[in-house]
C-alpha cells in the first residue's frame, strides 16, 4: 500500500527526517512512537502531501505520490487526488464550526469529489452511526465533547473513502476519560481491515492493535518489530530507555 525509500525532509538547516525506509502492506496497522521532535508527525504530513520531501520517494499503491520541494513532480490537481485517498486526522479536531456535524461529514465528498449532497446524506449518517454519533448529526461542534468532535473528524475523513488513514496523536488533546471512545473507533477500523498509521503515546493500545511498531528518534527509525517483541524484548538502548520512561508513568 505504501512504500517509502530514503525519505529526507529538512526545514532550512534542520534535518527532520533522515533516510526513512518503510513498507506498509494493505490492511496493516503501523504504530509509530517516539519522543517529541523525532519526526513522527512530519512523516505523516509527507505521506499526505502536507509537506513535500527534500529527497527520497513515497509510493502509494505503486504510484509516486508527492512533489518534492524543488517544485518538480505533480500538479496541485494530482496532489489533491493523492490526498483524497489518504485520510488524516489531527490532534486538534479542525471541524468547521459554522456547519452541523452532518454538514462537516458531507463537505468533502460534496466539494472535492463532486457528490450530490442529498444522495450522500444517508451514507454520511451511516458513517456517523459507525462512530456512535448519528443522533448528534444536527448539532454543531461547540455542542460536542472533545471525544465526540474527534469521532466526527474521523467520520469526515472516512467520508472521502480513503485507502489509508493517518492518525496524528488523535487522543492527546482529550481528557483521559474521553480517550477510550476514540481508541474504540480506531479498533473497529483495524478490525475492518483499514490500513492505518497511528502516531500515539497510548502504548497499551499500540500493543493490542498494531501489526508492527516503529520507534523514531532524531528523525530516524531506530527500531521496528512486532508489538510483542518491541515491548517485551527491545533491542536498541534508546528504545529501552524511552519505554522505561514512558511505561513508568503509566503504571
Amino acid at each position: 500500500m505504501i512504500k517509502i525509500d530514503n525519505l529526507c525532509k529538512s526545514f532550512g538547516k534542520d534535518e527532520v527526517l533522515k533516510d526513512i525506509c518503510l513498507t506498509i502492506d494493505k490492511g496493516q496497522v503501523l504504530g509509530i512512537i517516539g519522543p517529541s521532535g523525532s519526526g513522527k508527525s512530519t512523516l505523516l504530513r509527507c505521506i499526505n502531501n502536507l509537506e513535500f520531501p527534500t529527497s527520497g520517494t513515497i509510493r502509494i499503491n505503486g504510484k509516486l505520490a508527492y512533489r518534492d520541494e524543488s517544485g518538480k513532480g505533480f500538479s496541485e490537481t494530482e496532489i489533491s487526488a493523492t490526498r483524497s485517498k489518504v485520510g488524516m486526522v489531527f490532534q486538534h479536531f479542525n471541524l468547521f464550526p459554522h456547519m452541523s456535524v452532518l454538514q462537516n461529514v458531507v463537505a468533502g465528498p460534496k466539494h472535492v469529489l463532486g457528490l450530490n449532497e442529498k444522495e450522500f446524506r444517508e451514507e454520511a449518517i451511516a458513517l456517523l452511526e459507525s462512530v456512535g454519533l448519528a443522533e448528534k448529526r444536527d448539532q454543531f461542534p461547540e455542542q460536542l465533547s472533545g471525544g465526540q468532535q474527534q469521532r466526527v473528524a474521523i467520520a469526515r475523513a472516512l467520508a472521502m473513502k480513503p485507502d489509508v488513514m493517518l492518525f496524528d496523536e488523535v487522543t492527546s488533546a482529550l481528557d483521559p476519560e474521553l480517550v477510550g471512545e476514540v481508541l474504540g473507533v480506531l479498533r473497529k477500523l483495524s478490525e475492518a481491515g483499514m490500513t492505518m498509521l497511528i502516531v500515539t503515546h497510548e502504548m497499551g493500545f499500540v500493543r493490542q492493535v498494531a501489526d508492527r511498531v516503529i520507534f523514531m528518534d532524531a528523525g530516524r527509525i531506530v527500531e521496528e518489530n512486532s508489538p510483542a517483541e518491541f515491548f517485551d524484548n527491545p533491542q536498541n538502548e534508546r528504545t529501552k530507555s524511552f519505554l522505561a520512561s514512558v511505561l513508568s508513568h503509566t503504571d
